[in-house]
């Protein structure tokens, strides 16, 4: 048993030197410079050639022996062109939200025009059974649901209905607010496309994912009381992904 530990301490102690390796040298380095001054006012102060020369030689070894510990240093901090591993996956969170509004069509087009190799949204399922995309639990900060809906602008997103959704606005909140300050670098073809999104289904997102050989990864927010899906709400959401949809299971991942 302690030999197990001394092991697993000297495995853990030598890691942390090669992640540590290059901090430590740079501050190496820096500390004999910050005593290159103490260490000069002493060499002049000594008469003795012997003893100048003991100071200087030391303090020139040591300074010598850290400029050469790079050549042999080993960090996974350092690589050489041309050695480094994969890049990690690139997933759009509610798409690409600097480029466009948040869960739309557009904001996840914009995600794999820049590369993504994933998409991931909210799910919440409207009054009358249609899985849509929404990441609050109002329509307030993402709609224009105050000027169509007044009297309802704090209601749950899930209490609405498919049509009265499909009315609402789900862009002109974007170069409003300019969430990102990123606004100014659109085009105004881009200008115009953010002006007039819409909320966005679930089944169209899927669709979107399966004709670009995309993965997506979802929140599925469950409805509240009162509800008609809110005790089949995932039933509900997995006939959208297998019956109504062509992506492949493979491609979906869910995390409620």
């Amino acid at each position: 048993m302690v030999i197990s530990l001394s092991l697993f301490s000297l495995y853990f102690t030598s890691c942390n030197m090669f992640v540590t390796a290059p901090y430590l040298h740079v501050g190496g380095v820096l500390l004999m410079t910050l005593l290159s001054w103490p260490i000069a006012l002493h060499f002049y102060h000594i008469n003795r050639k012997v003893g100048q020369a003991l100071i200087m030689g030391l303090y020139l070894a040591v300074l010598c022996a850290l400029y050469l510990v790079p050549l042999g240093m080993y960090s996974p901090c350092l690589k050489e062109e041309g050695t480094l591993g994969l890049a990690p996956a690139l997933i759009g969170h509610r798409g690409a939200p600097m480029l466009a509004p948040e869960n739309t069509l557009m904001s996840f087009e914009k995600a794999v025009e820049a590369g993504g190799q994933g998409l991931e949204t909210d799910v919440t399922i409207s009054y009358d059974g249609v899985p849509f995309l929404m990441h609050d639990h109002t329509l307030r900060r993402t709609t224009n649901v105050q000027e169509v809906f007044p009297n309802r602008t704090d209601a749950p997103a899930a209490m609405f209905t498919w049509g009265e959704l499909e009315t609402l606005n789900a862009g002109a909140w974007f170069l409003h607010r300019d969430p990102f300050s990123t606004a100014w670098s659109l085009s105004t073809e881009d200008r115009a496309q953010a002006q007039n999104q819409s909320v966005c289904t679930f089944r169209d997102f899927l669709e979107l994912a399966s004709q670009r050989g995309k993965q997506v990864i979802f929140d599925l927010y469950r409805p509240p009381k009162g509800h008609p899906y809110r005790d089949t709400w995932i039933t509900r959401t997995l006939e959208v992904i297998q019956n109504e949809s062509s992506i492949h299971s493979h491609q979906v991942r869910e995390m409620l």
